[in-house]
């Protein structure tokens, strides 16, 4: 996408230069194609829609499979597509609104067709969702104004029902977020009608499951085909209902209809965070504290981790410093991370900080994992203790994952010329141990920055101290992988 420079450049060329650039690129690639002829019938609308009609419809009727190296390249021309469709707003909003609807109706056939293992496709099919309300929104007022007040309960009604059959039909998940943004097209009272219709819905459903819950235990059986059936239409309706209550916004009603919905009490901390989200958004601070002091109920290490987490969002909120810092100190003691030490120090005193640079400090050197441990002393400028322990521990990199190694590369501090020596070595050493040959490039790259950092290490006082210096390492590893001609081959003369 051009940038507002390149913008204002372009914007300077002259008319001729452009047309003759927009000739010279129309046959080179079909999706622009079609994207150029869209573009010359602006000034035509009647033929605009037409056309557009015609690409919609044909769209809805391709059976072509498309593959996932292909995928990308259909999104984009369903993006180009959808920006001519909402070229026609806010100018011609009914026939814009035909259009997306049209568009829209292509959903299921689109992604049936289509390996969209990068989700490109369907997110765009879910921006138009966004784009429907938009433009539905501006329709309904159009035609609410248009109409007696006597009028207005039949169309309200076409509406609400268009609503229900465009959220029902979602089987791909493109239309997750249309009821949890509906107030942006239909009013509380719509919302609540449309409520009480997934009500009854799941009543209905509800008698059902009970019937085959009855029916599969006098017959001891496992769940039917049909009991899973319900199963899935009735959380489908769950979801509906509760996505409603959301853009209500009404804290007591979700609290009411979430509750409703739980089997069991009290309910499973990773249930309940959908309460807790929804309390957050509304500010109901205190309502989700006594959820995460009454209701949550978890003897889980990372179950109690999450509590507090939550607990220091919502101190975080009010502002709340006292209590803040309890919080954080605590899940920091169960959790000795780098980032959990940045948390307490970004709010605590001086008088704190000294304090928790001790805990730290101690907390380090109970860690069984040597990556923490030096990650720890490192966070509180223990830099010379941290070379130490890494080459007490220096073989324990082995087990630390190479994603973890890497990012601590781009973040060690000056003066830790020794734990890039051992990080360098360990995440080479894997490589060449397990004979990823792909790999060997990155392997090579290592072995390029240890005879750099050879250097930087000779000039030090303790040298090498405590592990292989330079030639004794490069020595071990010719004997150990030296018919690995792949890798020698790669290495800087």
């Amino acid at each position: 996408m051009l940038n507002s420079e390149q913008k204002q450049l372009l914007g300077q060329l002259s008319n001729t230069t452009l047309v003759n650039f927009v000739a010279d690129i129309y046959g080179v690639d079909k999706i622009l194609d079609k994207k150029i002829e869209r573009l010359l019938l602006q000034s035509d609308k009647p033929k605009l829609i037409k056309k557009l009609t015609t690409t919609l419809k044909g769209l809805k009727r391709r059976r072509k499979f498309i593959d996932y190296w292909e995928s990308s390249e259909f999104a984009t021309e369903l993006h180009h597509l959808a920006s001519d469709v909402m070229s026609l707003y806010p100018q011609q909003p009914s026939q814009c609104l035909e259009l997306i609807e049209l568009f829209i109706a292509s959903t299921n056939s689109s992604l049936q067709r289509c390996d969209d293992s990068n989700g490109e496709v369907g997110g765009v099919y879910s921006d138009l969702i966004q784009s429907w309300l938009t433009v539905a929104s501006t329709c309904y007022e159009q035609e609410k104004s248009s109409l007696p007040i006597d009028e207005q309960d039949i169309l309200s009604h076409a509406w609400v029902k268009k609503v229900k059959a465009l959220a029902d039909d979602n089987d791909y998940g493109t239309k997750d977020n249309l009821l949890e943004d509906i107030d942006q097209l239909l009013s509380e009272p719509e919302i609540r009608g449309l409520i009480a219709d997934y009500q009854q819905e799941r009543e209905i459903i509800q008698t059902k499951k009970a019937n085959e819950d009855t029916l599969s235990e006098r017959q001891n059986s496992p769940l039917s085909d049909g009991a899973f059936s319900i199963n899935y239409e009735k959380m489908v309706i769950e979801i509906a209902i509760k996505n409603l209550t959301r853009a209500l916004g009404d804290v007591g009603f979700f609290e009411a209809v979430f509750f409703e919905m739980q089997e069991t009490r009290p309910v499973h901390p990773r249930r309940l965070e959908e309460l807790l989200t929804f309390l957050l958004d509304q500010e109901g601070y205190d309502k989700a504290l006594h959820y995460l002091n009454e209701e949550w109920q978890s003897d889980g290490l990372m179950d109690k981790i999450r509590r507090l987490d939550w607990l220091s969002n919502i101190y975080h909120m009010q502002k709340d410093t006292d209590a803040l810092m309890e919080v954080l100190g605590e899940v920091f003691e169960l959790q000795s991370t780098p980032t959990r030490l940045k948390s307490i120090m970004a709010v605590a005193s001086p008088a704190q900080q000294a304090l928790w640079r001790k805990r730290a400090y101690e907390l380090a050197e109970q860690q069984e994992s040597v990556f923490m441990a030096t990650s720890l002393l490192l966070e509180i400028g223990e830099i010379e203790l941290a070379n130490q322990v890494a080459v007490a521990r220096q073989a324990q990199f082995a087990d630390v994952h190479y994603t973890a190694l890497t990012g601590m590369l781009k973040e060690l501090p000056a003066g830790t010329d020794l734990i890039q020596v051992i990080i360098y070595r360990s995440l080479m050493g894997d490589i060449l141990d397990s004979a990823r040959s792909k790999a060997y490039g990155h392997a090579a790259r290592y072995y390029n920055h240890l005879v750099k950092l050879d250097k930087l290490v000779e000039r030090l006082d303790e040298g090498y101290s405590g592990i292989d210096d330079h030639l004794k390492f490069v020595s071990a590893l010719k004997d150990k992988h030296g018919k690995k001609r792949s890798f020698w081959e790669r290495l800087d003369d």
